[in-house]
């Protein structure tokens, strides 16, 4: 083989025309022109000009750069630039690195160098790669090392291939041990955020129905505000990068204040320290599922090896999870085919129990012992929830004995406010509360850890539209709670509480109904009392010839003992209207203060002859107490609690009425200082059929209905009544709350009784009614009154009567025999004498729909039997004063 020979000239090599050597101004290099170099300077730069393979060296004290056209690629955008200038310069930021090894081949000692970083351009971007490097020294003709020569080889890909297999094999090592979805996503959130050398990596899920996603998990570099459990909407990240990430590529944007997918979110994200993002999405069936986000607060390229390794990681995190997610269902599917038998069994067992149990107290403990057992828990427990005062009660605890027991009253603030609030919508349901975004707060964990509960069930126990109870199951380990349990779990506390309910229920008409035969037994003894002597004056007036004194007493007696049975009578129709709703109340504007006074005035008799102190505190004048409601039902429900306070209180006591007006109420109060309320009958007050126990000889009478009747008017006006009382002869004292109207000058005036008979003048009367007694009775007192009356027994007979001569009025029965009163009423106005008479009903019925049925029938005017006589001998008045005017 011979060796190439003829003149050589550096500037015209081919290598030497690639580099640029030819085009390049040398005049301001300190090594000078290649014409004035040294043999050893040219022999070395042919060297390397004529190599393919990357090489470069460094001449002289300032070591000036010259490089063959393979290292210009490396150089990149330094080249031509770079050519002829001391090796410092080109690469100041590699310099301290490579300072040692240039070093020692100058000090005549060949170096080698594996792999090692460098800065590198691709296409003008920066960029990351590793070179191995051997630095050999370049002596003159004397053997001085005038410099170095440094041949390169570039292992970048090798490396990253070797870096990818290690991140690979690691995160396959990390995940197989994990066997929680909350495990495996704060492992893929801390590889992807270290790997990367991120600020933050999170965890986010996406609901494509509505259009939202939320942060399950983040990992922060430094100490930053958590994300998790924030949520905001898909459509903030602008619709071509919601497009880009449903179709499953990875999003990378560099400066996110200036990249326009993001022109209207871009630079709020970076702003709130997200400029760089690279954003890994999981689809499943074209449906955008969650992602892994990377972000940093400065800007960044992300170059395709960083965007490799996240996408690796992101990958087996997503392989990982649906692995885990698989097996969970394979062992969801074994565990169900093997529990549901005994979740029918438990189903069975607990419906056993709950029948041979009477007791709610032990209904709770036992329920919650049994669930316990079976689901192997840490904890159950009922508890009792306070809505207005935020408090939780809780009892009946069932323990494995490692966790203790849970007893007592605690805010709801201490378990978050959220959590009992979203109980309305259902069950609450967490795996691990340490990693819930709804308990894992730094206010909220450190309470459920210090209960040992990091998982849990919480069913609500609703009535009435409201939450009252709750039952709770605490697990000390994170735990997956299958719908099968959910449902096994909400199928015992609806159970237990209705078996509560049952038994409450069964105790409750137990009660009623011995309330009920103590009631009947006492009205019947009510109304024997006053039968007795009014048959005895009856009797009296039959014994020879009664003089004026012997009748004047025994009417006396009569008309009172009457009196009380229409009373008795009346509060069993009152309370029987009331509580089924047929009473229609007026809707008046009322000052409370004259509805107390007529409530005082009618009561007084009763306590100026109990010799009681009546003390009465009223707000000032011109502070008006103005509520809407019906005067006379407001009169009845003061005059009603006085009239207890005055019976049930020791002859000389202290009874005190109070009226007070805040801005949105009215309060009406009655205090005395009398035989008071015992503990055990207290909640049950204003109950019907409710009664304290009662002397023999019932020296304060009457049904005991009144308090229910007051119970019922007050709700009907929109009110509340309270009654309060520190036991047994400690007086009590009734509270009465009414809505207030607002502040305006009251037009409503009390109803007027009407004064004074005027003058009588006599009516020719007829008065209808089968019963004769009643109607012999009631006609002579008509006629004692005055009147010519007319008894007719037969309404055929009525009507006859009515055609043969005129009557100024008519008194007529409505259940009468062969035709109603109401029939004959309207017969009676077709007579040509009868169409401007007086027509009265006299009955007893006196429900509202009787009232109207009778104005309809032509009735001028309704009364109930036992008729009051003042009231019908003032409506007579009237009528006769009206015909003589006309």
């Amino acid at each position: 083989m011979e060796a190439a020979t003829g003149d050589f000239h550096l500037l015209g090599t081919a290598g030497a025309v690639r580099a640029g050597y030819h085009v390049h101004d040398w005049s301001g290099c300190p090594i000078g022109p290649p014409a004035c170099w040294s043999p050893t300077l040219s022999n070395a730069a042919s060297l390397i000009l004529e190599s393919e393979f990357p090489m470069y060296l460094a001449w002289g004290p300032q070591l000036i750069l010259l490089y063959n056209a393979a290292f210009a690629n490396v150089l990149d955008c330094r080249h031509p630039r770079a050519l002829g200038q001391p090796l410092a310069e080109v690469w100041p930021d590699l310099w301290p690195g490579m300072k040692t090894l240039v070093e020692r081949a100058l000090g005549g000692h060949a170096t080698y160098g594996e792999d090692v970083p460098t800065p590198v351009y691709r296409d003008g971007k920066p960029g990351k790669g590793w070179f191995t490097v051997a630095y050999s020294p370049l002596r003159d003709e004397h053997g001085t090392v005038r410099g170095v020569l440094c041949v390169t080889s570039e292992t970048t890909q090798r490396v990253q291939l070797e870096r990818r297999h290690a991140l690979q094999l690691q995160v396959v090592d990390s995940l197989r041990r994990l066997h929680h979805p909350s495990d495996i996503i704060e492992c893929a959130c801390s590889l992807i955020g270290k790997y990367l050398q991120l600020d933050n990596a999170c965890y986010v899920e996406a609901d494509e129905e509505d259009g939202s996603f939320e942060v399950v998990h983040d990992w922060t570099r430094d100490a930053h505000t958590p994300l998790a459990g924030r949520r905001a909407r898909l459509d903030d990240f602008g619709p071509a990068t919601l497009a880009l990430l449903r179709t499953g590529a990875p999003l990378a944007v560099h400066d996110a204040a200036g990249d326009p997918r993001l022109p209207e979110r871009g630079q709020r994200y970076a702003d709130a320290g997200a400029s760089a993002i690279l954003a890994l999405p999981r689809v499943r069936r074209n449906e955008l599922k969650a992602a892994l986000v990377g972000y940093a607060t400065e800007p960044r390229e992300w170059d395709e090896e960083a965007q490799r390794l996240a996408a690796d990681i992101a990958e087996r995190s997503w392989e990982a999870l649906d692995r885990v997610r698989a097996e969970q269902a394979l062992r969801d599917a074994v565990a169900r085919q093997t529990t549901l038998l005994d979740m029918n069994e438990f189903r069975l067992e607990l419906s056993d129990v709950l029948r041979r149990l009477s007791d709610p107290g032990r209904i709770f403990v036992e329920t919650s012992a049994m669930l316990g057992r079976f689901l192997q828990v840490s904890r159950v427990l009922y508890g009792d929830y306070d809505a207005d005062k935020g408090l939780v009660t809780f009892h009946s605890n069932y323990t494995d004995g490692i966790v203790a027991e849970l007893t007592g009253t605690f805010p709801t603030t201490l378990f978050g406010n959220g959590n009992f609030a979203s109980l309305a919508q259902g069950t609450w349901v967490s795996s691990d509360l340490q990693r819930d975004s709804r308990t894992s707060g730094a206010d909220i964990w450190p309470n459920y850890a210090a209960l040992q509960v990091r998982s849990g069930v919480v069913v609500p126990i609703n009535r009435n539209g409201a939450l009252t109870a709750c039952l709770f199951i605490n697990d000390n380990l994170p735990r997956v709670w299958s719908a099968d349990i959910v449902r096994l779990i909400e199928d015992v506390a609806e159970r237990s509480w209705s078996a509560v309910e049952r038994v409450r229920a069964e105790e409750a008409l137990r009660l009623a109904d011995r309330r009920k035969d103590e009631f009947l037994a006492m009205l019947a003894h009510e109304l024997r009392n006053p039968l007795a002597p009014i048959s005895a004056a009856a009797q009296l007036l039959n014994m020879g010839t009664p003089d004026t004194a012997r009748i004047e007493r025994t009417s006396a007696i009569i008309a009172r003992q009457v009196t009380h049975m229409t009373g008795l009578i009346d509060d069993l129709l009152d309370v029987s209207r009331v509580t089924r709703g047929l009473v229609v109340l007026a809707r008046d504007e009322i000052d409370l203060r004259r509805v107390t006074a007529d409530a005082v005035e009618q009561v007084r008799p009763l306590i100026e002859a109990r010799r009681h102190q009546l003390v009465l505190r009223l707000p000032p004048e011109g502070e008006p107490a103005i509520v809407q409601g019906d005067y006379k039902r407001l009169v009845q429900v003061l005059a009603n609690l006085l009239n207890n306070a005055a019976k049930y209180t020791q002859e000389g006591g202290v009874l005190t009425v109070s009226l007070d007006v805040t801005p949105e109420q009215v309060l009406a109060g009655v205090a005395d200082n009398g035989i008071g309320i015992s503990a055990e009958l207290l909640p049950t007050v204003f109950d019907l059929f409710s009664q304290a126990e009662r002397t023999p000889d019932r020296a304060q009478g009457g049904l005991g209905l009144g308090l229910a009747l007051v119970k019922s008017l007050v709700e009907l006006h929109g009110g509340m009544v309270t009654a309060t009382s520190r036991g047994r002869n400690q007086g009590s004292e009734f509270t009465l709350r009414l809505p207030r109207l607002g502040v305006r000058e009251a037009n409503a005036v009390s109803p007027s009784m009407a004064s004074g008979q005027g003058t009588r003048r006599s009516l020719k009367l007829m008065l209808v009614d089968d019963n004769v007694d009643a109607a012999q009775t009631l006609g002579l007192l008509l006629d004692a009154g005055g009147h010519q009356v007319t008894v007719v027994h037969d309404p055929a007979d009525a009507l006859a009567r009515a055609a043969q001569q005129d009557f100024d009025g008519y008194l007529l029965d409505i259940g009468l025999p062969g035709m109603s009163g109401y029939e004959l009423a309207r017969r009676l106005r077709k007579l040509p004498g009868a169409q401007r008479s007086l027509l009265v009903a006299i009955t007893g019925y006196g429900q509202q729909a009787d009232q109207a049925s009778a104005a309809g029938a032509g009735f001028d005017h309704y009364f109930v039997k036992p008729v009051e006589a003042a009231e019908l001998f003032a409506l007579l008045a009237q009528v006769a004063e009206i015909r003589d005017q006309v």
